[in-house]
């Protein structure tokens, strides 16, 4: 018998016409790891037999879901986007195009296929009724550049053929962590030596009666913006913001190219007070979280996502 190894584990991203319905065009998506899984426990009744020996178990919902952590590049990025935001506004008469994603009132439901193929026969592992619950990205350092996306499904079925025979391929183009800059309140920021962010989407999973102890549906609730800024600690005007509240913005910006640019706006959001740390005899970090929030900003979302390539994704694919 063969073993499967992860190396040839071959992903499909597709979305879904409806709920937990299966989608029909896949596309193959790069990725690092995933512990996307489905669980259905057995419980233990209370019910006393006359002996000690335990009775029967019984099955419990069925709870699916995990994190993949995928990297990040200009072109494939584009539709872990669209699973988390949805369809972006498109701006661009020719290449390159610009693709704007903002928080918006819904959330679609995708499809994420696992195809075993190393297997004597080979195995599809279809998962419907995902939705993206999270995203988080940490920018610094010479590490490959990832994002770790949170997912809520509903339904896992393991089968001998894939949902699409002859996936497309979105290409990939690599953004990279010495690519990036970063503006605070407007102006450049030289000085960061981390930041990170992550994005709570507020999914409110919801069971009901008669459907099987699988998800009835995934509602969306309100967003959540949080994140961390660390650096060198040459002055107090990042502090001096904490203290007294005040509102500033964050953006981050990924540019390989003219045509392959990845971008992240904060346009609202406030410091949590926090003290400069002496850990030890070297240079000393300023360490703020923060959160963001939507007021007056005139983009009118907590946060956004610009992704620049050389697709237009007509359709919204």
């Amino acid at each position: 018998m063969s073993q499967q190894r992860g190396v040839n584990a071959l992903c499909l991203l597709g979305f879904e016409s409806a709920y937990k319905t299966a989608p029909t065009d896949g596309f193959t998506m790069k990725l690092n790891t995933s512990s996307l899984s489905s669980k259905r426990s057995k419980n233990v009744p209370a019910t006393l037999s006359g002996t000690r020996n335990p009775v029967e178990p019984f099955d419990g919902n069925t709870d699916v879901g995990g994190n993949l952590v995928v990297p990040v590049d200009s072109l494939a990025f584009w539709y872990w986007l669209k699973a988390a935001f949805g369809t972006p506004t498109t701006s661009g008469s020719v290449s390159p195009w610009t693709h704007e994603f903002k928080i918006g009132s819904s959330q679609p439901s995708f499809g994420i296929e696992f195809q075993y193929t190393d297997l004597a026969t080979a195995k599809y592992d279809l998962f419907t009724g995902n939705k993206i619950s999270s995203i988080g990205m940490e920018i610094g350092g010479d590490g490959e550049l990832i994002a770790n996306l949170g997912v809520i499904g509903a339904v896992e079925a393991m089968g001998a053929a894939s949902f699409d025979s002859s996936p497309a391929n979105p290409g990939f183009y690599r953004l990279g962590n010495f690519q990036a800059a970063l503006t605070e309140g407007g102006s450049p920021l030289g000085n960061a030596t981390s930041f990170s962010f992550n994005i709570d989407f507020g999914l409110d999973p919801q069971r009901v009666i008669g459907g099987g102890g699988v998800l009835g549906a995934i509602p969306e609730a309100i967003v959540k913006v949080t994140g961390n800024l660390k650096t060198l600690f040459e002055d107090t005007t990042l502090l001096a913001k904490a203290l007294a509240s005040t509102e500033t913005a964050l953006k981050l910006t990924i540019t390989r190219s003219v045509s392959a640019i990845l971008e992240w706006e904060i346009q609202e959001l406030q410091y949590e007070q926090k003290s400069p740390e002496i850990p030890g005899p070297g240079g000393l970090l300023v360490d703020l979280n923060f959160a963001g929030y939507y007021t007056d900003g005139s983009e009118a979302s907590a946060i956004v996502a610009r992704l620049t390539n050389t697709a237009e994704h007509s359709g919204g694919v």
